[in-house]
């Protein structure tokens, strides 16, 4: 493998090292907190406002920069009828907050401090209404800014055509990245049916714009290339990649898109280089040159999905083809297989990672992407015309077949989400893991070199996968485990968390056949009082 992948070995070399130092906690860590004393301490800060405000229930949800420190914080401020104007991208502001991060209420969360730190920010704070003053205003002069505001000006656009409710929230996820409008229900609908990638513009969003951009140039085929013709070739493989970046722009320069658009850039370079354009060594080269702009992003989970999906494509399409062959003369059947092929592959990749993460499976997945992914394309399509057609009658004839194209693909998500045992929730460990990317591999080398001899290792790596998930699923189902936050008790038992809301001064619950009363602020005399209660009716104090 060294010999024929060298960029493959050395990349998933340089990755191992890295994982193992992080998992068996070695003496250096790639996500280790950075020293800051102004944490857990309620202070007043003076912040800007560096991207777009996000409308919450309670409130808003403001990414800002401490000035002071160059670092940079989440606050979700609230608001009430006094608060006249909301503060806007750029405004100076005067908070009085503390800002903390987040810890999991029990070993195996979701960790979203963690989140936090991958996306280079400090914490976390929370601010109530008239705790915050604006004093001043500084235009944010970065790229992601400028991004920023050129796609809430393209979501605007929607918005004159006569899009509204879910279905803007919707096509302005797929088209735009813009992801901030969707309901938590729609996001779990999705990802309960196997088709949470339609929601994050990725590599499948950026394939669609770059087989329109392709199609353009070549006027749907009419003007075949002429590789032959060097500067014909350079000329348009320049012109893509252009495009694509520009794209790149208008989605606010996710890492996602930035991601797929330097595969594609890869791709185009090695076509114009009359290379071999995607192999495995295109595919390391751009998760190479990913982590050296950004190298927090291999802990990032997007990143792991998107390259194990377009690993799993490259890996197994071939040979799902050779077993749902369909002649080339029946197009629309060739069409419905090559989706059918891609959704298997791209899930076999992404398996392992996605079960880790999430903890459940799609049972239906194919038939979800059978429907929404030929809509997706359909939408992305409408979408851009809709954007440039926006003031026009055309464009409003094409806004209204959006709309209802995008609330019937939301309906069609969420039927196939309360089908009967549409998901499977399955929790899995780091070694559980291990277990699966080795079946995986090995799975793939005994198809490729046609050796029966490595289905050993594949099915000795499923069975301890099955060992282990017995002894987890053994220990979760005697499990029994108290957390407060703030004002919320959590009780998990038998692998499910129970939410308690402590509403008063005094909270009595009962855990292990014991019970116990949960009081976090008394005075000495109420303290001695308490206890004196409690030891009369055999009451424990419960302290977390």
């Amino acid at each position: 493998m060294a010999r024929r992948y060298p960029f493959v070995f050395i990349f998933l070399l340089t990755a191992l090292i890295i994982c193992s130092a992080y998992y068996l906690h070695f003496p250096f860590n790639l996500r280790q907190d950075t020293e800051a004393d102004y944490l857990d301490s309620l202070r007043v800060f003076r912040v800007q406002v560096i991207e777009p405000p996000v409308s919450k229930p309670a409130g808003l949800r403001l990414t800002v920069l401490l000035p002071a420190c160059s670092q940079q914080a989440v606050l979700f401020l609230h608001t009430d009828s006094s608060s006249t104007v909301a503060p806007a991208m750029g405004d100076i502001l005067l908070v009085h907050t503390r800002i903390t991060r987040p810890q999991p209420v029990f070993p195996g969360d979701f960790d979203y401090g963690n989140y936090l730190r991958l996306q280079h920010k400090v914490g976390v704070g929370y601010v109530q209404a008239g705790h915050w003053q604006r004093i001043g205003h500084a235009p944010v002069r970065t790229l992601r800014a400028y991004a920023t505001i050129t796609r809430q000006r393209l979501v605007q656009r929607y918005r004159d055509a006569g899009l509204s409710g879910r279905p803007l929230a919707f096509v302005s996820a797929i088209t735009l990245g813009e992801r901030d409008a969707l309901d938590s229900d729609l996001r779990q609908s999705f990802v309960a049916a196997g088709a949470a990638h339609v929601l994050a513009v990725s590599g499948l969003h950026t394939g669609i714009i770059y087989m329109v951009v392709a199609s353009l140039l070549t006027c749907f085929g009419l003007w075949r290339p002429l590789y032959e013709q060097r500067l014909r070739r350079v000329l348009q493989s320049s012109t893509v990649i252009l495009m694509m970046w520009g794209y790149a722009f208008i989605t606010g320069l996710s890492p996602s898109v930035m991601r797929a658009v330097v595969v594609l850039t890869i791709v185009q370079v090695g076509w114009m280089l009359r290379r071999h354009a995607l192999s495995f060594n295109t595919l390391a080269a751009a998760a190479c040159i990913c982590l050296w702009a950004e190298p927090l992003s291999l802990f990032s989970i997007s990143f792991q999905l998107s390259f194990t999906a377009i690993l799993g494509i490259q890996m197994f399409v071939t040979y799902i083809n050779k077993i749902i062959d369909v002649p080339i003369r029946f197009k629309v059947l060739h069409w419905f297989r090559d989706i059918i092929t891609v959704s298997i592959a791209a899930m076999l990749g992404t398996l392992p990672v996605a079960m880790f993460h999430f903890g459940q499976v799609s049972h239906y997945f194919l038939l979800t992407n059978i429907v929404v992914l030929p809509a997706s394309f359909v939408l992305v399509i409408l979408g851009a015309a809709v954007l440039l057609l926006a003031h026009t009658t055309v464009g409003t004839w094409l806004a209204i077949a959006l709309h209802y194209l995008s609330s019937w693909t939301c309906s069609y998500v969420s039927w196939i989400e309360h089908l009967p045992f549409a998901t499977l929730h399955l929790t899995i460990t780091p070694w559980m893991l291990v277990c699966l990317v080795i079946a995986t591999a090995c799975c793939y080398i005994s198809i490729r070199r046609r050796r029966l001899a490595w289905l050993a290792p594949t099915i000795i790596s499923v069975a301890l996968f099955c060992a282990l998930h017995v002894s987890y699923s053994r220990r979760s189902l005697s499990e029994h485990a108290l957390a407060i936050r703030g004002k919320t008790l959590y009780y998990r038992h038998a692998g499910t968390t129970e939410q308690h809301p402590l509403t008063g001064r005094y909270t009595f619950f009962s855990f292990k056949d014991r019970d116990y009363v949960y009081a976090p602020r008394l005075s000495a005399g109420q303290q001695q009082t308490l206890e004196q209660y409690c030891t009369e009716r055999q009451i424990s104090l419960w302290q977390p």
